[in-house]
This record gives C-alpha cells, sequence and structure tokens, in this order.
C-alpha cells in the first residue's frame, strides 16, 4: 500500500510541475553552467578603436546569459555582467574569499554590467572624460545646487538624484552616483530605495552595478547599528533633508568602493588587440 502511495504522489508532483521538458532541461543546463569553474575569456569589442577587453573568469562567474557559443575558451560579447556574492563589494565587510568561488544562487547575487563606452557623436572615435554621463547625457540632468567645486543634479524622472566624481589621486576612474530614493506615493518608484554607480575601465570600456542598503545584506554582512556603511548615510541624508554636498564622506565611500571593484575587474581583464 505504502510503495503505491509513494508512485501516486510521485505521478502527482510531475502533474503540478507545469514546465514543459525544453525548460526543465534548460534549468537543468542553467545549473550546471552555475557551477562550471573552467575558465573562459569574454571579448568586448571597443567602439572607437580596434581593441578588445578580455575578461577571464570561471564561466559560472558570467551565468548562463551569454549569447554567443564558447568556442576554445573564448566568446565575444557586445557587453557581459559577471555575477558575484551581493555582500562581497558593500565594504561591510569586503568578503575577498568570496571572489573565488562560484556565486550560490541560493543567496543574494548581483552582477557587474561591462560593456564599450560610445563616442561623442555616431561614427567617431571621440570619447568625453570627467563626467562622461553627463557631457553624453546632458538632457537627462538638470542643475540642483553646487557649491565647495561639486555640483548636485536631478536625473531623469522620479526625483533621481545624481553626483559625478572625476579620476584623481584618490578616485582611479570617473563615477556616476545615481541615486533613486523610495516614494510610497509613486507607482513607478523602485523599491527599496536603489543606487546606481556607473564607472570607466581601460579608458574605452565603462561598467555599472547596484550599491544595496543594509536592507538586503544579513547576518555577518549586515552593518551593526552603530556602524557606519555609506550606502545608508546616503539614504539617512535624502531622509532628513541635507545636501549630499555637506557629506564629502559619502561620496569617498562609493570612491573606495569602486576602486575595489574596479581593482577586482583589472585583477582579471587586460586590453587586447
Amino acid at each position: 500500500m505504502k510503495r503505491w502511495l509513494c508512485i501516486l504522489i510521485l505521478c502527482l508532483a510531475g502533474c503540478i510541475d507545469g514546465r514543459s521538458e525544453q525548460e526543465k532541461q534548460q534549468q537543468l543546463r542553467d545549473k550546471m553552467i552555475m557551477a562550471d569553474t573552467t575558465e573562459i575569456t569574454v571579448l568586448i569589442p571597443s567602439l572607437v578603436s580596434s581593441k578588445k577587453l578580455a575578461i577571464t573568469l570561471p564561466r559560472c562567474f558570467f551565468g548562463p546569459n551569454l549569447k554567443n557559443k564558447v568556442v576554445d575558451g573564448k566568446v565575444e560579447e557586445k557587453a557581459v555582467t559577471i555575477l558575484y556574492p551581493l555582500p562581497t563589494f558593500s565594504g561591510f565587510p569586503n568578503d575577498a574569499e568570496a571572489l573565488k568561488h562560484c556565486p550560490d544562487p541560493s543567496k543574494p547575487i548581483s552582477g557587474i554590467g561591462v560593456k564599450p563606452l560610445f563616442p561623442k557623436k555616431r561614427g567617431t572615435t571621440e570619447l568625453l572624460y570627467g563626467n562622461h554621463w553627463l557631457k553624453h547625457l546632458s538632457f537627462q540632468y538638470s542643475l540642483k545646487e553646487k557649491r565647495n567645486n561639486e555640483a548636485l543634479y536631478h536625473s531623469g524622472i522620479g526625483g533621481k538624484l545624481a553626483i559625478f566624481a572625476n579620476e584623481s589621486k584618490e578616485n582611479k576612474a570617473d563615477i556616476s552616483i545615481d541615486f533613486w530614493p523610495y516614494d510610497a506615493g509613486n507607482a513607478d518608484s523602485p523599491f527599496p530605495d536603489q543606487i546606481d554607480v556607473h564607472s570607466v575601465l581601460e579608458k574605452e570600456f565603462g561598467f555599472s552595478y547596484v550599491v544595496y542598503t543594509s536592507k538586503l545584506l544579513h547576518g555577518k554582512n549586515k552593518p551593526l547599528p552603530n556602524q557606519w556603511y555609506f550606502a545608508d548615510a546616503l539614504i539617512d541624508t535624502y531622509k532628513h533633508n541635507q545636501s549630499l554636498l555637506d557629506h564629502p564622506e559619502i561620496v569617498q565611500g562609493f570612491i573606495e568602493n569602486n576602486n575595489r571593484i574596479l581593482d577586482y575587474i583589472h585583477q582579471h581583464s587586460k586590453v587586447v588587440d
């Protein structure tokens, strides 16, 4: 009797599973990819020269969404996303050891998008540096306030704010920090508060990623109430109607975090002709 009951349960489970055989096979392949430690090289062509950015990492760090087939350990893509455990680059703590292992899909994972920078005008090879995004997308930004050689902008719709930091001795690359504050009264508002960072890589390429507040960091990766975390500090300035221009330490926190990510990409990439 027990044997027939088990068979019935298995049959019912198969009926409840509405996935097609093709979907099941794809999910199995995706699962195998997320555990594949074979190193591959992804080549990203520049839009202004014959150069390519070659990024070499275990296959699992690129996830299952490469559009082209990997041949002899290499594949060319217009853009790519490098997956990593969510707390790794939070700076709290900076778990460098986690970057030596495949991302675990059962835990929070984020990504670094890498792509070529686009020129000032289509068909040209001219790139602009220093507030790269502001110069290319000036129509999306309007000045909010300016002082002490710094400027804060309104960006896009929904009240998003943006601040730019040019390459310097402390800042290894130009960066843009775009903040989408959560607005419970706006159906299009992101949830939770979201901070997008864009930066420059090897002069002709760029990368971007999301910095999350401690709401999405858990356990040992979550800051204690009395510990300072630059992402939370940015949200606090907004909630208390303070200006980010009065808190250079917050911008510096984003710069140091961006430097860590830039160093990580440099360790695993090079420009080839």
